[in-house]
């Protein structure tokens, strides 16, 4: 093989190995209306604090996109804050806690019945803020204001994690339980378990850019090709 041979799959390998496309890494399976919230009972959740699923990746550094979360309020009006945080903080049971503050949405409307929230992180924000990287554990939280007794409002209950599109989408798993803020300060956090038999998950989806299935395999054709090439000189 000549050396501009060489460079040109060098380069080729690179180009392959690059490119990626957005997709979903995590997501749940249930279409149930049940759902976990804040009122004035205990009963209905811990009043105004946030709640959220922690999420587990195979590896640091996807590069996040956006996220979904259903919920559900028995009246129009109040409003939701959406926050994901690496899980960098206290030990609590064991299990780092939510700690730094990744992103935060304040202010986010709140309709009646059940309804999807969307947030995408498009590339003015991205322009703006950089690109969001996510850690290997992060948890997403949404916390409710406006909620009576009467007015209920909370994260739908999401069931199984989904595993459609493995082993490049949907890569994302979550324990059986989710995380709670207990009060208002930093390390004010506790696992909860919800008491339905359901798997312990919200409905929530993220999205983020993946390498691309047939550009990775493009890839490691290139490296085995470029390491028997350098087997080749070697042995003349």
């Amino acid at each position: 093989m000549t050396h501009r041979s060489i460079f040109a799959a060098a380069a080729a390998l690179a180009l392959a190995t690059s490119s990626a496309f957005a997709g979903t890494i995590f997501s749940t399976t249930g279409t149930t209306s049940e759902f976990y919230g804040v009122g004035t009972s205990i009963a209905n959740g811990h009043r105004g604090y946030e709640f959220g699923d922690q999420i587990t990746l195979p590896s640091a550094g996807y590069s996040f996109t956006g996220l979904t979360f259903d919920y559900y309020s028995a009246s129009l009006g109040g409003s939701m804050n959406l926050n994901i945080y690496a899980n960098d903080g206290a030990l609590v049971d064991g299990f780092k806690s939510p700690g730094t503050k990744l992103l935060s949405v304040p202010g986010i409307g709140i309709s009646s019945g059940v309804n999807k929230a969307t947030f995408d992180y498009t590339p003015a924000l991205i322009a703006q803020n950089g690109e969001l990287k996510l850690p290997r554990d992060f948890t997403v939280t949404v916390s409710f204001s406006g909620a009576t007794s009467a007015a209920d409002k909370g994260l739908l209950v999401g069931g199984a994690v989904s595993t459609v599109g493995r082993p490049h989408l949907n890569v994302g798993a979550s324990g059986d339980d989710f995380w709670q803020k207990t009060g208002p300060g930093a390390n004010d956090w506790a696992l909860r378990k919800l008491n339905n038999g359901q798997a312990d998950n919200f409905k929530i989806s993220v999205s983020a850019n993946i390498p691309e299935p047939t550009t990775v395999a493009l890839g490691v054709v290139g490296a085995a090709f470029l390491g028997a090439s350098a087997l080749r000189r070697n042995r003349r």
